[in-house]
């Protein structure tokens, strides 16, 4: 079939003429389709039998990037990655991701099962929904992929042909300049940003120790190609059904086309971040004194979980790793630690990034009124900035802790 951008009519027609379908859909019945596009990419759909319970999801990848419209142009090949990572996902943590039902390469769409009892959790985390076993899930999550595509697990010829299957030049390229140049340099660019940041922007890109910090992830980035990452790990790559009684819930990693070989702290890091944004942005959206500092230590409380778990279930893995080089104690103490520098330092450009880079977050731009708002971006470039600089001399996730809430810790006390 020639590729063409499907809408509520052809979605539903699409569906019916794929053989795979009648697996997941009684295709004798009536269908329907609703969008359900959340993200800055793709077009998504729900296709659903009319008085059935029965529905498939279907994803398909523009050729330009939705957010911004057709004057981005973008490749739809991403699609082919999303195809590649989540097969690869769904057999290394099955039960964190939805479960893939067929690839079509030449309409850059994935089918895959319809998570619709679940809602992405950003929102619910600025409204103070707590997901008790968030953190956990994410570590979880994390350990497994990252271990599972890793020199450890593979041994580094299977891992180097792996890393051949991700070649991802166009969204890294995204990344690299959105995520990790734009925002640390004067016009031109794509940034956008309150003027009021202007000043506290202005010192930052004039702080070479920072820029040269930067550099150094951004290089990293590039050329440190040790596991395969999901590569835009934050609240809005996460979705959850609703928690019961002890705030546990179903959670799963979606939207994996930004996948690719490199260093595994880029994930976490991008995730701890937005939990940050988060915290900092409920100044705006919980003013009972009480109630924003119970939402932050929740926050907090599933960071360090994330990390907890992630370690902790990768040096369970590391034991039966390959090489006897990778089953030396010391050896993991010092990689892990080298997890977390990368961790801290990537989350610092997360925050700088989505403050005043070119793709905000609902976190923040949500926060009323304008001048409150103003104080959460100058925090959030305040961090972003200490985080960056501090990343190097972390030992343990308790130097990440205290570094990221300090200045938190004081507005609640």
């Amino acid at each position: 079939m020639d590729y063409h951008i499907l809408d509520l009519r052809s979605v539903v027609n699409y569906v019916t003429s794929r053989p795979e379908a009648a697996a997941r859909l009684d295709l004798t019945s009536s269908l329907e389709a609703q969008e359900v596009s959340d993200g800055n990419l793709n077009a998504v759909f729900r296709v659903r039998e009319v008085g059935g319970a029965r529905s498939v999801l279907i994803k398909q990848g523009l050729p330009y990037l939705r957010v911004a419209g057709e004057g981005w142009p973008l490749s739809r090949e991403r699609a082919d990655f999303e195809a590649r990572s989540l097969a690869r996902q769904h057999a290394a943590a099955p039960g964190l991701v939805p479960e893939p039902y067929w690839h079509d390469h030449d309409m850059a769409v994935n089918a895959m099962e319809d998570l619709h009892l679940h809602a992405v959790i950003r929102a619910p985390l600025i409204a103070g929904v707590r997901l008790e076993t968030l953190g956990e899930t994410i570590g979880a999550f994390l350990a497994a992929t990252l271990y599972g595509s890793s020199d450890f697990a593979l041994g580094g010829v299977a891992r180097t042909r792996l890393a051949a299957q991700f070649q991802n030049v166009e969204l890294c390229e995204l990344t690299e300049a959105l995520v990790l140049t734009e925002p640390f340099y004067p016009p031109p660019n794509r940034n956008t940003y309150l003027p009021a940041l202007q000043g506290a922007l202005d010192d930052l890109q004039a702080d070479a120790p920072l820029l040269t910090r930067v550099a150094a992830l951004k290089h990293r980035f590039m050329t440190c190609g040790q596991a395969l990452l999901h590569g835009d790990l934050h609240t809005g790559s996460v979705m959850a059904s609703p928690p019961d009684a002890r705030g546990h819930s179903d959670i799963r990693v979606i939207d994996s086309e930004f996948a690719f070989f490199g260093p595994m702290g880029f994930d976490l890091g991008l995730f701890l971040a937005n939990l940050l944004l988060c915290a900092h942005a409920q100044a705006g959206h919980a003013p009972d004194t009480a109630e924003r500092a119970g939402r932050r230590a929740y926050l907090r409380r599933q960071m360090r979980a994330c990390w907890e778990t992630f370690e902790g279930q990768f040096r369970e893995r590391s034991q039966g790793a390959i090489s006897a080089s990778w089953r030396e104690p010391g050896f993991m103490d010092d990689f892990l630690v080298s997890v977390l520098r990368d961790a801290g330092g990537y989350a610092g450009c997360e925050l700088i990034r989505r403050t005043a880079g070119f793709a905000h977050v609902l976190d923040f731009d949500s926060v009323e009124p304008e001048t409150l708002r103003v104080q959460v971006g100058r925090r959030n470039l305040a961090l972003g900035r200490a985080l960056i600089h501090g990343a190097s001399g972390l030992e343990h996730y308790d130097d990440f802790d205290a570094l990221a809430w300090s200045d938190v810790l004081k507005e609640d006390a």
